[in-house]
Order: structure tokens, then C-alpha cells, then sequence
């Protein structure tokens, strides 16, 4: 799978008569018409994409007037510029932006991110609820728990101790039984030490920033903990049991 350098932010296009509007100066409206004399916009931030490194540095309605010194109109053109990050080999992944801000213009840095498109690659499903990274559609609402945000409920199943006792989807699980939660690995190492129809305190992080704490009680007769790892080099996905309950007592690997 290829890998591709990206501005992880959501840009969309405002017409330069617009723009001059908010105070976009005649110089820079004269500058992008030129470049660009069919469509004659700018393009505006719409948000970042959580965790990423341009959230740190563009904020929501920045209009981005040109990258590395040359003006910016359309999509292709910040694609250009991510591809040629590389092509200077300093190790710097930053790209140099000219904004315009609140009737201001600035000099910035973003960083860029590198993704290889493969998406999710593991999942674990534990007392019934799918728990995996937050995909980009997710991290798209700007917004991840301060606490670690590798254990992200994507689904649950009926009938599961996750449905019975309101484990659902859409919000993060960042301790259990107290102990943190960070990412996928700390998740598993935590919960495979609960014991066959143990009860564990969750506390979770909604998509609106909301916590809450509920009590659940597993089931590893009916719902064991699995999970499934994708494996680039045979482009297959892999089961794997973690633990579970057997008539003749628990099992796990």
C-alpha cells in the first residue's frame, strides 16, 4: 500500500468577491485571480482532523492564501505541495502557509501527516462491543478524549453484556476498573485479567466531550474476547482468541 503525505484539514472554496468582504486584501485578491482567473476563490478551513499535526496550527475560517511562497486555489495544489515535501530531504515535514485571520495576514508552519490508506487494521471484541483506533470519519469531528483515544466503540451487537448493560457506540472507553486505557494494547492487557461474569467499571468519553461510568458484567462463555489483526504481508485478516470460558475453565492467550 502506498504511502501519501496529506494536510489532514477540511478546506473549502469561497469566491474572492466574498473573500474581499472579510477584508482579503486587493493584492492578494488580484494575485489569486490571476493564478486562477476560471474559478477565482480562496480556500477556507473548515476544521482539522483530531490529533493531527495541522490542528495545532489552523484554526476553523483561516483562509490559506499560499504555501511555501506561491498562492494556493484549488485542492490540487495543496496536494502538490504535500508531494513535495519529501523532494527537499530535510527530514522537515512542515509546509510554510500564508493565512489570512481575522482581518490579519500570517506566517505559519503545519505539519503534515503520512497515511497509507490501509484504514482499520485491528479491532478487538470484547463482551460484545467492537473496539478499534478512531478512523478518520470520526476523528473529522475534532475531537478526541484527553485521556487516549485508541479504544473507540465502533459497533456493538444485540443481546451482548455491552447492549444490556448501555456500552454502545460512538464513545471511547478510557479506564476499566480504574486503570487507564489508552490505546488497544493496554485495553487488552487490562481486560483479559477479568474473570468469566466478573463485573468491570468502565468509564467512557462520548463524541461530545460528555464522561460517564457505567458497570458491566462479562460473559466469556457467549461473547469471549477475540480480536482480528490484518497482515500486509498476506493482505488476510487473522482471529485470534484471547480469552474465554470453557466448560472446563478459562482459557487465554
Amino acid at each position: 500500500m502506498p504511502v501519501m503525505r496529506i494536510l489532514e484539514a477540511e478546506l473549502y472554496p469561497t469566491l474572492l468577491s466574498k473573500a474581499r468582504s472579510f477584508g482579503l486584501s486587493d493584492k492578494w485578491v488580484q494575485a489569486l485571480a490571476y493564478k486562477d482567473p476560471v474559478r477565482r476563490q480562496v480556500l477556507r478551513v473548515k476544521g482539522c482532523l483530531a490529533g493531527s499535526k495541522a490542528e495545532k496550527v489552523l484554526e476553523q475560517g483561516d483562509m490559506l492564501l499560499a504555501i511555501n511562497g506561491h498562492p494556493v486555489t484549488c485542492f490540487r495544489n495543496i496536494e502538490v505541495a504535500c508531494c513535495r515535501v519529501d523532494e527537499y530531504g530535510d527530514g522537515c515535514d512542515d509546509l510554510k502557509f500564508t493565512v489570512f485571520r481575522q482581518g490579519s495576514e500570517l506566517e505559519l508552519s503545519a505539519g503534515t501527516d503520512l497515511r497509507d490508506g490501509r484504514g482499520t487494521t485491528r479491532m478487538v471484541n470484547w463482551a460484545g462491543c467492537v473496539v478499534q483506533d478512531p478512523h478518520p470519519a470520526v476523528r473529522a469531528l475534532g475531537f478526541l478524549p484527553e485521556e487516549g483515544h485508541g479504544v473507540y466503540v465502533g459497533r456493538w451487537c444485540h443481546g451482548s453484556p455491552a447492549h444490556r448493560y448501555g456500552l454502545y457506540a460512538l464513545q471511547w472507553i478510557v479506564e476499566v476498573n480504574g486503570k487507564p486505557t489508552p490505546n488497544l494494547q493496554t485495553f487488552v492487557d487490562v481486560t483479559k485479567d477479568l474473570e468469566h461474569r466478573a463485573f468491570a467499571r468502565v468509564k467512557v468519553v462520548h463524541l461530545n466531550g460528555k464522561p460517564r461510568v457505567l458497570t458491566l458484567k462479562q460473559d466469556l462463555h457467549y461473547w469471549p474476547t477475540w480480536e482480528l489483526r490484518f497482515d500486509p504481508e498476506t493482505a488476510t485478516w487473522r482471529r485470534r482468541t484471547v480469552k474465554e470460558h470453557t466448560t472446563h475453565g478459562l482459557s487465554s492467550v
